[in-house]
């Protein structure tokens, strides 16, 4: 199954008496980019997360974030340092009475001064710990894969139904072009016997030499051929399913640069009329399958 980059999960994992919050939202990206905000305690798994969420997804921007319930660092203890407090009013003191400043010192002053005010963080194990941080990621991430695949899968249908239309529109540039190589000799006949307007024997010989190089010019069979190539491959992959979505972005340049090709050869207003509609299918394929991991 492809999945779309686009998607967001939630869980909440319970044990001994605390629940952590794992959320993880995903958008398109060109590789994998994990952000996350974990509580302080949990920091030091940091790595280990983005290395665990490496192995379930290949493409997007991931941001992750997960908070003990409540919002709060639920367990941890604040607390003043009353030594490293006391430090800092003796030198305050100090100070102030070296230069005769008159200002007291205050209980704000000193609340913001570096390390008075410490939060200790709850005694955890660090195995008991990881464990109970990957399983509420792993709910999570499971969440946001079903969304991904709910998305990838609207899309599938959508690009299928799209490559039906290109089929329809390479139909009938295929059906078209042997008619334009043909009206192509005609006309260099009509116009080289107007031009001799009679004063000389057509050299039949040389018209079929001029007439090749005309069909040469306008045909664009190998074009149409290679285009078809690329459409089946398209759906190939679609139906494989997983990771396709840089795949997918190789096949619609190549099918544009034929498309591009076959109108340039062509040389047709109802042929360029059929790959202005080739050329527009193509461009709407590339914008959707940028969000395909």
């Amino acid at each position: 199954m492809i999945r779309s980059m686009t998607g967001f999960g939630r869980a909440e994992l319970e044990r001994r008496g605390r629940t952590l919050v794992a959320e993880v939202r995903s958008v398109n990206h060109r590789f994998l980019e994990v952000s996350s905000r974990l509580p302080r305690g949990l920091q030091p798994f940091e790595d280990k997360l983005r290395s665990f969420l490496g192995e379930r997804m290949n493409r997007g921007k991931v941001n992750l974030t997960v908070t003990w319930k409540g919002g709060s660092e639920e367990g941890g203890v604040l607390s003043v340092d009353m030594d490293l407090a006391q430090r800092y009013v003796d030198l305050l003191q100090e100070v102030r009475g070296r230069f005769a400043f008159r200002d007291p010192v205050t209980l704000g002053q000193l609340m913001n001064l570096p390390d008075v005010i410490k939060w200790s963080e709850p005694d955890l194990d660090p195995d008991e710990a990881w464990k109970f941080l990957k399983d509420v990621v792993a709910s999570a991430v499971e969440d946001l894969v079903a969304m991904r695949e709910s998305e990838g899968d609207a899309l599938r249908r959508d690009l299928l139904a799209r490559m039906q239309t290109i089929r329809t529109s390479l139909d009938a540039v295929e059906s078209r072009a042997p008619a334009r190589v043909k009206e192509a000799k005609e006309r260099l006949h009509a116009r080289i016997t107007e031009l001799l307007q009679g004063e000389a024997q057509l050299d039949q010989d040389r018209l079929l030499v001029e007439a090749a190089f005309q069909a040469d010019r306008l045909d664009c069979t190998e074009e149409a051929v290679r285009l078809r190539s690329h459409v089946d491959q398209f759906e190939s992959l679609l139906g494989e399913g997983g990771p396709v979505g840089r795949k997918l972005n190789f096949l619609t340049q190549e099918m544009n640069r034929e498309a591009n090709t076959i109108g340039s050869k062509a040389n047709d207003v109802e042929i360029a009329r059929h790959v202005i509609q080739l050329k527009e299918d193509i461009e709407i394929l590339r914008e959707q399958i940028q969000n395909l991991e």
